[in-house]
């Protein structure tokens, strides 16, 4: 009997190494082992989503603070400035890309042989989930990307539960008089964060135009502004010192949501939901 115990757990643990490592095998032997990216937003998926020693290379704008949330991070990796020759030179067996990285690049890079993925730009809270979970699966971080697409999902679920019933008026407003409206990651963000766009109320969509005249008409609450690239005087900026609309603003203020949390659709966008929620709810509360 002892020995027909003995031999079944034998059998049971054999059939355990013929099953485990074959599955954890297969995951390794068909993960990309050499990665480089080539853009701005897939550089910050690639550095949150890649193995140890997975991602060779990122590129340039990866390290400039002003545009990315993980500039210190990108410091840990080799630059490219996107060209097919200095990719190819470093032998990579996957380059992640954007929809608008230069396709001649994208063409040679594919004709020498190497695959090649291209992200499109997310213009939406739950694009940025999916978009995790697509790469999770590319760099055969499955796993990895689940964590961190459900924690974001769950962040941005509990800001919709907590959005105050009267949602007050937001007003963005960027240099040369340009907003954000329908269809834009920006509009998205601040309607998750509880407030109303009113370059939506007015019918604009995506990256607009906004008159100063209509914007004063539309009174906002709060005005939403991006990162000034300079501390120096520039015409671009003259909009947001004229005195029609701080006299509109009153005492309500200005928030600055940087543009490195919005450029890409990335779960970096949470924080700028956080930083507007905020200020939504202090509004609200003024208003009862």
């Amino acid at each position: 009997m002892r020995n027909k115990i003995k031999k079944l757990m034998q059998i049971v643990a054999l059939m355990a190494l013929a099953i485990s490592p074959a599955v954890t095998h297969a995951d390794v032997r068909n993960s990309p082992k050499r990665v480089v990216s080539m853009n701005l937003c897939t550089d910050q998926f690639s550095m949150l989503l890649a193995q140890e020693g997975q991602l060779l290379s990122v590129s340039k704008l990866a390290s400039d603070p002003n545009l990315s949330v993980m500039s210190e991070q990108a410091k840990s990796y080799p630059v490219n400035f996107g060209g097919a020759e200095e990719i190819y030179i470093m032998n990579p067996d996957l380059v992640i890309a954007g929809t608008y990285t230069n396709q001649t690049t994208v063409q040679m890079l594919r004709g020498l042989g190497i695959e090649v993925v291209q992200v499109p730009p997310v213009r939406t809270i739950p694009d940025i989930a999916r978009e995790l979970r697509r790469l999770g699966k590319v760099l055969g971080t499955q796993q990895k990307a689940e964590k961190i697409a459900s924690q974001f999902e769950a962040d941005v679920q509990r800001r919709i539960e907590a959005q105050p019933n009267e949602k007050p008026r937001a007003g963005v407003y960027y240099a040369n008089g340009y907003t954000a409206g329908d269809g834009s990651l920006v509009h998205e963000v601040i309607t998750t964060a509880g407030l109303q766009n009113i370059a939506s109320n007015l019918g604009l969509k995506g990256t607009s135009k906004l008159p100063l005249e209509l914007l004063v008409l539309e009174a906002p609450q709060l005005l939403v502004e991006g990162t000034k690239f300079s501390d120096k005087p520039a015409l671009a900026f003259e909009l947001l010192a004229h005195p029609a609309l701080t006299h509109t603003l009153g005492n309500s203020g200005r928030v600055l949501v940087e543009d490195k949390y919005t450029i890409c659709g990335l779960p970096f966008v949470t924080e700028a939901i956080t930083k507007l929620a905020d200020q939504s709810k202090k509004l609200g509360a003024q208003a009862e």
